[in-house]
């Protein structure tokens, strides 16, 4: 038998020949981002740079880990490595020169930017090509990773942790196309000798430390060991913020540490840390959030709960870090960011400045809030967060009665979330913002739920998601899914500057479930936080109706037209109204009509 399988493969092992071998390979797909953008302006040039690329950086680098180019793909790569090793280490050495020639005098390579992907598995070799499912999970990983990154599947990752220095962020299992079960996965980022930039522009970084057991039960060990990774994979779905992985903050094991020496040391501006004991009754477990910088306590909790199912009691315990860290770092930077003058404003600071403008609802100022990100997207053209939010600022552009032109601001909402969606197609926050766009604008409710539910499957821990899912559910009759969602992002983020919407989304599900008074004591709850939201004052104009209340009713009316003169009965039911149920829409246009809202 070996024989057999001498002479059918090629003497050196590498399978060569007539008949198909199965070989372990390490196998990398690169692929250059933007091309067909770089092709449009100038095909020749970019064509020229490719194979440029190609010859002077591509090709040499791999023969130098020593890999092989098995075929050029247009605007690709599919490349082998011996081992693991030498495969990421190639992705990270070809990303490096890359920065590097970013940052020189002379740019030989404008506008390059690569997405890699990294697997390892048995292919089936033959006639110097590779074959096989393993080689299109590798494909799938690439199509799935940002500009600029790296991805690598856990059986890769599990080759490389403890050989190959670098940020490892647990992305969870990913599903891709065409691949039969889902792949779990893990963002490869700068090498962990390397600390994270310091720098008063960075956007937020977090270290999760070892949580100390203090019951001294080393079986219960492993239970601390799993909260912590739990609320590093959770947190690592919000991707406006950095998470250092697990591997990098074990350095500190579970003893007290000043979280001080540990963000100098990890290079980020907050540290969660904690202790947990477990009695022959219940499980204690205390977290803080911690500024690195000045040593300040953001916020800490402690919390109760009995250990009847462990399992659940990591869940529960998770949902609720992490439902306290979010926003409590969104609203610290918020602070800070606001703090700074204008000239030294960067492309995350520019986002949460729009954000606190867009709060406000005012007229006046909410131009300035798309000037914001705008400058954020021209500082970051790769930062997907402006370019959701600008998307979510037309969304509530129309909802407030103020574009002239709908069809336009439409447009330019689809043309954002798809910008946000195409710079990082796992960002929860950029999912969300083009369902709702599909749904709320464009009234493609079937598109909208699909990518609502990946926003939710990216990103579990982001309240935006959860509360836009909830509106569409709405509109497709699915009223008491939409009371859940909506319940559920309040609990991820109570003390969200935009709790109004929230109020509101959660009146709207109360409403269509035919639940009027519960409605109505929400709708006036997002009243309270902000009294000139169009959408609620609408909705308390419905919900007065149903009641009866129609004076109530005729009031909120005459509130809404002070704030959109021109609102017309027919037309918003012809036109604007995003719900889908024909119950659902006959109700909510009868239940306006009580307020005497003008037909026309």
């Amino acid at each position: 038998m070996s024989q057999n399988v001498g002479h059918l493969g090629s003497t050196d092992g590498s399978g060569v020949g007539t008949v198909p071998v199965r070989r372990l390979r390490c196998v990398v797909f690169a692929d250059m981002a933007g091309y067909s953008a770089l092709t449009s302006q100038d095909e020749t040039g970019t064509h020229a740079m490719w194979m440029h690329f190609i010859s002077a950086v591509l090709t040499p680098s791999v023969q130098s880990q020593g890999g092989t180019v098995i075929r050029l793909l247009g605007d690709g790569a599919l490349l082998t490595f011996d081992s693991a090793t030498a495969g990421l280490e190639w992705a990270l050495q070809v990303q490096d020169i890359i920065r590097a020639h970013r940052e020189a005098e002379l740019r030989p390579y404008p506008g390059l930017s690569l997405r890699i992907g990294v697997h390892i598995c048995e292919a089936i070799v033959q006639d110097g090509d590779i074959y096989g499912d393993g080689v299109n999970i590798t494909k799938r990983l690439q199509e799935v990773t940002r500009p600029d990154g790296i991805i690598i599947s856990e059986d890769l990752y599990n080759a490389v942790q403890r050989s190959v220095e670098a940020e490892y962020r647990n992305l969870g299992y990913l599903t891709l196309k065409n691949i039969g079960s889902a792949v779990r996965a893990f963002e490869v980022g700068k090498r962990a000798a390397t600390p994270l930039p310091r720098s008063a522009g960075d956007r937020p970084s977090i270290a999760v430390l070892p949580l100390q057991n203090l019951g001294g039960d080393e079986e219960f060990r492993y239970f601390a060991d799993g909260v912590v990774e739990d609320i590093i994979v959770s947190l690592a779905g919000l991707r406006e913020l950095v998470v250092v992985s697990r591997a990098s903050a074990q350095g500190f094991g579970s003893g007290a540490v000043d979280p001080r020496d540990a963000g100098r040391a990890l290079g980020v501006r907050y540290v969660l840390q904690g202790t947990l004991r477990r009695s022959a009754t219940a499980i204690r477990v205390s977290t803080a959030l911690v500024d690195a910088l000045s040593g300040e306590t953001i916020f800490s909790e402690k919390c109760e709960v009995s250990h009847s199912d462990l399992f659940e009691v990591q869940d529960r315990i998770v949902e609720r870090v992490v439902s306290r860290i979010a926003p409590n770092v969104r609203a610290a930077e918020r602070v800070r960011a606001l703090r700074k003058p204008p000239d030294n404003f960067t492309a995350y600071d520019h986002t949460l400045k729009a954000l606190d403008l867009m709060s406000h609802l005012d007229r006046a100022t909410y131009d300035e809030a798309l000037s914001h990100l705008g400058r954020a997207m021209a500082l970051d053209p790769e930062f997907a967060m402006p370019a959701a939010y600008a998307a979510r600022w037309h969304c509530i552009y129309v909802a407030q009665g103020w574009a002239p032109d709908r069809a336009e601001a439409t447009d330019r909402a689809r043309a954002l979330a798809a910008q946000a969606v195409h710079l990082d197609r796992q960002n929860a926050l950029a999912l969300a913002a083009y369902g709702h766009v599909k749904s709320y604008l464009e009234h493609d409710y079937d598109s909208a739920l699909i990518f609502l539910d990946r926003a939710r499957d990216m990103g579990p821990g982001q309240a935006l998601g959860w509360a836009l899912s909830s509106a569409t559910l709405c509109y497709v009759g699915r009223a008491e899914e939409a009371v859940q969602h909506a319940e559920y992002a309040l609990r991820l983020s109570p003390h969200d500057p935009d709790l109004f919407q929230y109020y509101d989304f959660i009146s709207l599900g109360l409403y269509f479930s035919g639940r009027y008074a519960e409605a109505l004591s929400y709708a006036r709850r997002s009243h309270a936080e902000r009294a000139n939201y169009a959408p609620n004052l609408r909705l308390l104009a419905a919900c007065s109706g149903a009641l009866g209340d129609v004076e109530g009713a005729r009031r909120h009316g005459q509130a809404l037209l002070a704030l959109e003169p021109e609102f017309a009965l027919a037309d918003y039911a012809a036109r604007r109204c995003p719900v889908r149920d024909a119950d659902y829409r006959a109700r909510f246009i009868a239940h306006l009509r009580l307020a005497g809202l003008p037909e026309a």
